[in-house]
């Protein structure tokens, strides 16, 4: 082969997406652009607001139990975002993990997380859950932890899902969300 005859390959436009992304991401990860923290009134709010939509699933429900679920929730999320050190969006996080700049922060880290944090206040009226919705897809499952009212349907509790808002705790009822929710059984957890 003649040296003369040797020519550099053009890059795919898939080629220079992927490199750009990847530029991004660790210019990202490096310049330490984290999710900011909610502010102290909007984490009130959100406290205030979580409280009321868990003491609304049900009648057998504790509003003191409520309240103290809302606060772990909000104030835990925010807490993890920090711990993770997460950049948003959470999409964008995922990758930072998939190419080795950030260790945790994928959803079923947030849950896993939550779960054990939840578990802790050992609640006498709510019941956890844990939901995966697309099971098995390696671009599309999604992991949050559910709470329901004692002995209800697992599709009329709350999904509540700090991964979706990079800490900013999102939650909706099941049935109602836009993923669609299964309860994974606690022996797999």
């Amino acid at each position: 082969m003649r040296i003369d005859s040797f020519r550099p390959r053009r890059c795919s436009s898939f080629g220079l997406l992927a490199i750009g992304l990847l530029a991004a991401a660790l210019i990202s990860g490096c310049a330490g652009n984290r999710a900011a923290s909610p502010s102290p009134e909007r984490m009130s709010s959100n406290v205030d607001a979580l409280r009321h939509a868990l003491a609304a699933l049900g009648p057998g429900t504790d509003k003191a139990e409520a309240g103290m679920l809302a606060e772990t929730a909000v104030t835990y999320s925010s807490r993890l975002a920090e711990e993770y050190r997460v950049v948003p969006p959470a999409r964008l996080h995922n990758l930072l993990i998939q190419v080795g700049i950030r260790e945790r922060g994928l959803c079923y880290h947030w849950t896993e997380d939550l779960m054990k944090r939840l578990q802790a206040l050992n609640l006498r009226t709510y019941q956890l859950r844990w939901g995966v919705a697309h099971r098995g897809s390696d671009l599309q499952e999604h992991n949050s932890v559910v709470i329901t009212a004692g002995g209800q349907p697992f599709e009329t509790g709350l999904l509540l899902d700090p991964w979706r808002n990079s800490g900013d705790l999102y939650w909706a009822v099941v049935n109602t969300d836009s993923y669609p929710w299964q309860e994974l059984p606690e022996s797999e957890w």
